[in-house]
């Protein structure tokens, strides 16, 4: 007898909505409508489609997007996933645009150096939608790490489930070098997190803890405000509908190493705040709505009690040369789309009347059903230089020549494409990622705005220009990481 798998084969859709639902039902509602409809409609999709065709919808008109967002189960070498094998996890929500100034967002303790302590967002929120897909990691690290936490949090929210059975904190540690997007890791694992158990969870909060605000002059101090910010996070937790999702940068301010404290010559305050956020961490175990992330660039330093709690220890190494190329190519992409770099050319040798240019296959869609088309928004290959469209709607209209921007192409269309050109914009960026081997992610996305700003006479340049000028900005860069200069 076949066993069925333990994990199923899902996907998971995301549907962000213009406007909160008008009355209770109507969210659940809509992702019952659009899981139906896609199922209808669509054949294939694949992670990252953005798709449409939603018109005949009762509440189209709150659509503000459609995505094909994450993929969960065995691997899948094409991309493409058919709609009859999977499962559909679609979540729909609404992003909060509250103004970051809002002095109810912040927590203010004591009179210790007038630093906020914490800041509160509401999830998902506006100020945060970017920071997924910013990330640019080997082996879809974040997606694993947001698949784990998932599953940690839906199931200690399984009703009647006896949660002093298990050992488990709900705490998870992200350490690694500096710059290596640790700390933009944490926030993106909350926004996420907000979305994908939507249906658990009606509220989710974010309390980021600023650790270096809970070191006070004060002797004895540190202690008691580390205890007073849990104890506002423990009273915010008391709604089990409300997700919080705790973050905690550089967590070894507060969880030193009693041993080295006690060791050497430092004072007893870092000892009792140790001593403090184990307690508050223990207290947080029965609360299966609270989880808590950290990043530590100094794991050593940390206290082993402290390393003990923590659920999932997971490394953030710096990027491999593949993840630096993909680096550099979001950041020249965008300086493409800003209007900062202009690589709009037309190739003369393209015939004005021609059939339409060839492309890659698409997601299919159900032959006997009205075709959904992809998102028109889409951008074209990435390579392409120029793009045939008709001059009219008629299908047997003459194409025209539209020239399009070019850009630098995913890394493997250009290890397919141009491996062998090593004049190319593609394979020149490629030898300067090989190259940066070892810089942290803060580094690489500083340098090719630095570019620009130091190597090229201001005003609009070209594509091959932007990277003579990154190439010039790296050189400049490894120079002064070869003298050790920090």
């Amino acid at each position: 007898m076949a066993h069925e798998e333990l994990l199923k084969p899902t996907l998971h859709i995301e549907a962000l909505l213009k406007f909160p639902p008008p009355g209770p039902g109507v969210n659940l509602e809509i992702c019952t409508a659009l899981a139906v409809r896609l199922k209808d409609d669509y054949d294939t999709v694949t992670v990252g489609q953005r798709v449409t065709g939603f018109d005949g919808l009762k509440h189209h008109k709150l659509l503000g997007g459609v995505e094909i967002a994450d993929y969960t189960g065995p691997e899948n070498k094409t991309g493409y996933y058919d709609l009859r094998h999977v499962e559909l996890d679609v979540q729909a929500y609404v992003l909060v645009t509250e103004d970051d100034t809002d002095p109810s967002r912040t927590i203010e303790q004591g009179e210790a150096d007038d630093l906020p302590k914490a800041r509160i967002l509401q999830l998902p929120n506006a100020a945060l939608n970017e920071e997924w897909s910013s990330l640019v990691f080997d082996d879809a690290l974040p997606a694993r790490l947001l698949r784990y936490l998932v599953r940690m949090l839906s199931m200690m929210s399984q009703p009647g489930l006896n949660l002093s059975t298990f050992n488990w904190n709900r705490l998870c540690l992200l350490h690694g070098p500096p710059g290596s997007g640790k700390s933009t890791l944490c926030r993106a694992l909350a926004q996420k997190l907000s979305i994908r158990l939507g249906n658990i969870f009606t509220k989710s909060i974010l309390v980021e803890i600023n650790t270096n605000a809970m070191l006070s002059k004060y002797f004895g101090e540190s202690g008691k405000l580390i205890g007073a910010m849990f104890e506002r996070i423990y009273s915010l937790a008391q709604n089990r509908s409300t997700l919080v999702c705790v973050v905690m940068d550089e967590v070894e301010t507060i969880a030193g190493s009693r041993t080295r404290s006690t060791n050497g010559s430092e004072c007893n305050d870092g000892l009792r705040a140790t001593n403090q956020l184990l307690t508050a961490l223990d207290r947080l175990r029965n609360l299966p709505n609270i989880i808590v992330i950290c990043t530590s660039n100094l794991i050593d330093a940390i206290d082993s009690a402290f390393l003990d709690r923590v659920d999932i220890k997971q490394l953030i190494p710096t990027p491999s040369p593949a993840a630096i190329y993909n680096i550099f190519r979001s950041c020249i992409n965008e300086l493409v789309r800003s209007s900062l770099v202009d690589s709009t050319t037309t190739n003369p040798t393209t015939p004005v009347h021609a059939a339409p240019p060839s492309t890659p296959p698409k997601p299919t869609t159900r032959a006997n059903k009205n075709k959904r088309k992809l998102d028109q928004t889409d951008p074209p290959s990435s390579s392409s230089r120029t793009t045939l469209i008709p001059s009219s709607s008629s299908a047997n209209d003459s194409w025209s020549l539209v020239a399009q921007p070019q850009t630098i192409p995913p890394f493997s269309e250009m290890k397919v494409k141009y491996e062998n050109q090593p004049s190319s914009p593609a394979h020149r960026v490629w030898t300067l990622a090989q190259r940066c081997h070892g810089l942290s992610g803060r580094t690489l996305r500083r340098l090719p705005i630095l570019g620009l700003a130091m190597y090229t006479w201001g005003g609009i340049c070209s594509l091959e220009e932007a990277v003579s000028a990154l190439e010039k900005a790296v050189e400049q860069e490894l120079l002064v990481v070869g003298r050790g200069v920090v």
